[in-house]
């Protein structure tokens, strides 16, 4: 091989290495960190919770025999009639009824069995996917509760349609094909803070759908274009009362 060919082969080789470790880093920055109400969601979905639940846990089924008629929803306020406090709800997934209500599930599974009863899932969740799961469950459930002092931003975010999008109560989010990391981030999570930094840029981003350090970027306006859902613009349906309600909310 001459020197030329060499060269050429080495600058090659080099080629490819750079080409391999500039893909490498993309992937590595694209891939979603995903928050456990996000996480919870799926668990809930590979589990089987919805069939039950309803869809996101917002509305349950039939249950012929039991007091309610139906399965209960998680919102609603339905948590305050089962559940005392987060370690119950634990109970209620790890062993289909709280240590409180024992003597009453045994029964429900004796003479009065009812058609539908809650399962137990010790077997098939990890302590991790619990945890997820019960975060996804209190934020549909909005269980504990919600301060008093950001609950005009969630009524203001609620009313606009925002959870549409960022999903329940701002903290699951949604698929958006084309974006840069494949998803609707939800607001509690990592990888909305890499995509609006600080308060001015959250201003700018709810009043014009829009950040300047973005589209001043060609690479992150070549992702920003070509997704499929879009940042809309609220400057024109916010108060600054109404904008200044939604920022505390998103900043709880």
């Amino acid at each position: 091989m001459s020197r030329r060919q060499r060269i050429l082969t080495g600058a090659g080789a080099g080629m490819v290495i750079l080409a391999l470790a500039l893909w490498g880093a993309l992937n590595y920055l694209q891939r979603p960190r995903y928050t456990p109400e996000l996480r919870g969601h799926q668990i809930a979905q590979r589990l089987g919770c919805f069939g039950c639940h309803g869809p996101g846990g917002t509305g349950g089924v039939p249950n012929p025999g039991s007091d309610e008629k139906e399965i209960p929803a998680w919102d609603g306020g339905t948590a305050m009639m089962y559940v005392n406090s987060v370690d119950e709800v634990r109970e209620w997934i790890l062993d289909g009824h709280p240590e409180r209500l024992a003597e009453e599930h045994e029964h429900e599974h004796g003479p009065r069995d009812l058609p539908i009863a809650m399962p137990a899932f010790r077997e098939v969740i990890s302590e991790r996917e619990l945890d997820d799961l019960v975060a996804y469950y209190r934020a549909v459930a909005r269980y504990p509760g919600i301060p008093d002092s950001v609950r005009a931003g969630y009524r203001v975010a609620s009313a606009h349609g925002c959870f549409g999008c960022h999903g329940v109560g701002g903290l699951v989010g949604m698929p958006n094909p084309r974006s840069f990391k494949g998803y609707i981030p939800p607001w509690r999570g990592e990888d909305f803070s890499d995509l609006v930094r600080g308060e001015a840029e959250l201003r700018a981003w709810i009043r014009d759908g829009a950040i300047e350090r973005l589209e001043s970027n060609p690479a992150a306006r070549w992702f920003t274009g070509r997704q499929i859902v879009h940042m809309p613009a609220y400057r024109d349906l916010l108060t600054d009362e109404e904008l200044e309600q939604v920022i505390a909310y998103i900043q709880w």
